[in-house]
């Protein structure tokens, strides 16, 4: 996180700066000589270097022309101090950069003790600023709400407005006044979280979710929102059942992140055609979406692929390749590697080197 920024004649004693007139009692605290005797780019300098935006908020209350100090240094600093700030203001936490939302909401206990210095937790006023940062401007017109419970697939729903979002559905006129370069994805995908959540909104409004991440896949490449699209759309847990299950939407959603690199999605992907979710079932399809997501590290598609060679599914019989995949699943924490190595006993015995001490133990 970088330290927030402000100009550096900003704590001179230029009066005609200011533009507010301070209290009687604001008055007597500022005829203090105390920071008047120092140059205003030394002050600068020992204020800014160290400070953070908890600092910038007790200063703020020292004298009545830095009541504004905090907001300064987010126009001062443009997108990128914005973005830490609107973290901190949703977080409740004077340092934190955003760089990991779910040990910030694990870790509750601890930065309460270690947040309570200055800046407050206020999720409206960091909705305004990710609002900023995302570069763009919702048209609520443009919204739709998600398909209703009583439709059965996308391909079903007809000319209706609720219907589900399709990697497709993107209008050449949508946000035609917002250009690639101008979006931030991790802004939009922060803000389709909190509309999610009802965080820093009145209540939750799926409709802005899924406009956030469809806008971020399409503006910015986001295999991460595509992914999220999809998983709300299969699992309506993702969305406290404000989204209606759509395995069709959930099925081309998964294939646009895997397509584009993302890993989980490639064994999700796997997971839809091998159970024919979305999609006509095909186990030559599973195979090689399970082989691409092993291959990039998943550890649960090495089961997976061992599980078709073992029963023949998209590919000829083999014990001997299918222990080797189990092998590697058990390696990389996979409990199922471990089983499908004792169904193969005779077999991984003979294969895998480590198979003794591991059907042993």
């Amino acid at each position: 996180m970088q330290t927030p920024a402000l100009p550096t004649l900003y704590f001179s004693n230029d009066e005609a700066t200011s533009t507010t007139k301070p209290t009687q009692a604001e008055a007597v605290v500022e005829q203090s000589p105390s920071l008047q005797t120092l140059p205003a780019e030394l002050v600068h300098s020992c204020l800014t270097q160290y400070a953070d935006w908890g600092d910038l908020a007790k200063l703020a209350c020292v004298q009545s022309k830095w009541k504004n100090i905090v907001e300064d240094a987010a126009e001062f600093g443009g997108r990128d101090a914005m973005w830490e700030l609107s973290m901190c203001l949703l977080h409740g936490d004077d340092k934190h950069d955003g760089s990991s939302e779910a040990e910030s909401s694990e870790d509750d206990g601890d930065n309460t003790e270690k947040n309570n210095r200055g800046l407050q937790k206020n999720e409206t006023l960091a909705i305004k600023y990710l609002t900023r940062v995302s570069g763009v401007e919702v048209d609520e017109t443009q919204l739709t709400p998600p398909a209703s419970e009583t439709t059965s697939s996308s391909s079903e729903q007809g000319q209706g407005e609720a219907k589900s979002a399709l990697p497709s559905d993107w209008p050449t006129s949508q946000n035609n006044d917002t250009d690639e370069e101008s979006a931030d994805e991790a802004a939009l995908y922060q803000l389709a979280t909190c509309y999610l959540h009802g965080t820093g909104v009145a209540k939750p409004s799926p409709k802005h979710a899924l406009y956030y991440l469809q806008t971020a896949y399409h503006l910015t490449k986001s295999v991460q929102s595509a992914h999220k699209l999809a998983l709300l759309y299969e699992y309506p847990t993702q969305s406290k059942n404000l989204i209606p299950i759509d395995v069709y939407a959930a099925f081309e959603w998964f294939k646009a992140a895997a397509e584009n690199g993302h890993v989980d999605s490639k064994f999700e992907l796997g997971l839809c055609y091998e159970l024919g979710c979305g999609v006509s079932q095909s186990d030559e399809e599973a195979l090689e979406w399970y082989t691409k997501a092993a291959n990039a590290g998943h550890s649960a598609s090495h089961y997976s692929v061992g599980e078709h060679f073992e029963e023949a599914r998209g590919v000829r019989m083999d014990h001997e390749e299918a222990c080797l995949w189990y092998h590697r699943a058990h390696a990389l924490g996979e409990e199922d590697g471990t089983l499908g190595l004792r169904r193969l006993e005779d077999v991984a015995r003979r294969v895998v080197p480590e198979a003794e001490g591991i059907l042993n133990a």
